[in-house]
């Protein structure tokens, strides 16, 4: 990454292993496509249920050269329980998908192209 991850808590205390947890995920990201400029991650206390405990939001904004992939994966009622580590992984499940699409419409883009200079 160009730009180094920022990681974000908010309504809730700063967690040294939930942060390392991110970066491995990030750096998993990475190994998917080596060009990503930037990834901000934003891990939200969301409320608390009284059934299923604590609730988390996360938000994953990755940074491409000329694109932007948003992913938010906000706390679901009918789950059980899902700790702040299970609910990145789920964002980072999200987002990881939506980049393999934008890697293979590049890749066909620029095929496209390119067999469109081809032909006479």
């Amino acid at each position: 990454m160009q730009v180094p991850l920022q990681l974000t808590f908010r309504g809730m205390a700063h967690s040294d292993t939930l942060a390392a947890h991110i970066r491995l995920r990030a750096e998993k990201l990475e190994r998917l496509f080596d060009r990503i400029v930037s990834c901000h991650v934003v891990v939200e206390l969301a409320g608390h249920h009284h059934r299923y405990g604590d609730r988390f939001q996360v938000s994953i904004n990755l940074g491409l050269p000329g694109h932007e992939i948003f992913v938010g994966r906000a706390p679901s009622n009918d789950q059980g329980p899902e700790t702040a580590s299970r609910a990145a992984d789920r964002a980072f499940d999200d987002a990881g998908r939506e980049l393999e699409h934008w890697v293979k419409r590049q890749r066909t883009q620029r095929h496209n192209e390119s067999a469109n200079r081809r032909t006479p």
